[in-house]
């Protein structure tokens, strides 16, 4: 996968419905963090919660089509989806550019330590399947 720097906003031109059907198409010419949190986001405005934890775990499927299985990881998936997709729903609808801007915080990708110990995190086991956190609860 080809991934830029969190800031850029390289696919933030496009509808989210333009960019879950790319992303479904695996289509998008790069997929960084930034696009991750979308996925969530997008997700969860168009069904809530479950959504957001569904429709991210189409991550995987996207990593293996442009030959990258090892970079799915079921944990942080989960993980970043229950973080993004309850402040998605919560929040006022907004477009996913001032999404972000109302939650600055989501692009740090050590969000998930908070709630996760680095061993756990780490583990064969959390990145095959999901694993529940071992310090906070998720939101």
């Amino acid at each position: 996968l080809l991934v830029r720097e969190m800031s850029q906003a390289g696919n933030d031109n496009l509808t989210d419905a333009e960019f879950l059907r790319r992303f479904e198409a695996h289509a998008l010419e790069d997929f960084s963090h930034r696009d991750h949190i979308r996925v969530a986001f997008a997700y969860a405005r168009r069904g809530g919660l479950r959504a957001a934890v569904d429709g991210s775990r189409r991550i995987q499927g996207f990593a293996e089509a442009l030959g990258a299985p090892r970079k799915y990881h079921e944990t942080m998936t989960v993980g970043w989806a229950h973080i993004v997709g309850r402040r998605a729903v919560a929040s006022a609808p907004l477009p996913f550019p001032a999404f972000v801007d109302a939650h600055p915080e989501l692009l740090r990708r050590d969000l998930l330590s908070a709630h996760y110990s680095r061993e756990l995190l780490g583990s064969a086991r959390a990145r095959a399947a999901f694993v529940e956190p071992d310090l906070a609860p998720l939101p």
